[in-house]
């Protein structure tokens, strides 16, 4: 059984660029972070190497995308890349994955994760803001 519904997908988007994204996910420029109820989270690799970050409710819900074409056109390929990934993916592994980093990380302790924290807000502006709060 699929996960997501592709016909309600591809009736979102150009029929083209359901086809990209679909050569993407078979390329595989889809790395699937999360699936958590029925919110499919992962990271995409576009075209020219930047890095989307890709939400799809399942199976034919509503979809986020970081890049310009979906801001401009509510839809895109990177979101028919990640229909396509998770309908193709071992389902219980990427739904694990987010318990593999938790368990991981509470192995550490309060000092290492703070360390972690304040590593990745160096390095990554994004986190620096979240943590911020702003």
């Amino acid at each position: 059984m699929s996960l997501f519904e592709v016909e309600a997908w591809k009736e979102r988007m150009d029929e083209r660029w359901f086809d990209t994204g679909a050569a993407m996910a078979e390329a595989g420029a889809v790395d699937l972070v999360s699936i958590e109820d029925d919110k499919v989270t992962a990271h995409v690799t576009g075209s020219v190497g930047d890095l989307y970050v890709v939400q799809l409710w399942a199976p034919a819900g509503e979809g986020l995308c970081t890049c310009p074409g979906f801001e401009k056109f509510g839809a895109c390929k990177h979101q028919a890349a990640v229909v396509t990934a998770a309908n193709t993916a071992d389902l219980g592994k990427v739904r694990d994955r987010m318990a593999r980093l938790r368990d991981g990380l509470a192995l550490d302790s309060r000092e290492a994760l703070i360390e972690r924290l304040i590593e990745l807000a160096r390095t990554q502006p994004a986190v620096l803001t979240a943590l911020e709060g702003r």
